[in-house]
């Protein structure tokens, strides 16, 4: 993004959390401690595999398609990463948009990102190019498609300006949902079926009250 650019949604942003929070109860602590909890085991796994294990556990705990072993990475990939620089370029995207979907509410947070990560897992198990997939790219692009849904289902001034803002922020990235042969470190395969899981979960509530129940049952 400009400089012009990333100010224009940085007052945006200020300005409509102001008025949000003058007419919807937010809990800000408990969201804060919800992203610093994420981003904190994200970190120190990455800070693990790279210093400590060689990227080791990419090997064996990435998406590999078709792969049955490959299937644990449908839990594990979000947290793995292939260097530094890929771990940090998607920190901040997962801070804003995790943060856009709990300000919806805490409640559906985690069954949110639950119908993401198995829609956007499975998916690229199923239809993946065999290689090792990783990386919380598919639960970013699954806030955005969650976000975009939640405007167009749900017409408040709420929602619309969630959706207005994701756009804004990252409209720009949509391309990356696409097949493109020539492009070997990027999943497209996460990044659509993640949006697309993030989608089904906007429309389809009682699918996120069954993993609401999965999850209180744990």
């Amino acid at each position: 993004m400009t400089g012009v650019k990333q100010q224009l949604v940085l007052i945006y942003m200020i300005l409509g959390t102001v008025i949000l929070s003058m007419f919807v109860p937010i809990d800000w602590q408990t969201q804060a401690k919800v992203l610093r909890d994420c981003i904190i085991m994200a970190w120190v796994v990455g800070v693990v595999n790279f210093a400590y294990l060689g990227g080791g556990l990419n090997r064996l705990l990435g998406i590999r398609p078709r792969a049955p072993l490959g299937l644990l990475g449908i839990v594990f990939s979000p947290l793995l990463h292939r260097n530094a620089g890929h771990l940090i370029a998607n920190t901040l995207p997962f801070a804003i948009l995790g943060w856009l979907v709990l300000l919806q509410g805490i409640d559906n947070f985690y069954a949110i990102s639950l119908a993401i990560l198995l829609v956007s897992g499975l998916g690229t198990w199923i239809f993946g190019r065999s290689a090792i997939h990783l990386g919380a790219s598919g639960l970013i692009f699954g806030y955005l498609g969650y976000l975009i849904a939640r405007g167009y289902l749900e017409v408040t001034l709420m929602t619309i300006g969630l959706a207005f803002v994701v756009m804004l922020l990252y409209g720009d990235q949509f391309w990356t949902m696409l097949p493109d042969s020539e492009e070997t470190t990027l999943s497209w395969e996460a990044h659509m079926f993640g949006f697309l899981g993030g989608v089904l979960a906007a429309y389809n509530p009682i699918f996120l009250e069954q993993l609401n129940r999965f999850l209180a049952s744990l």
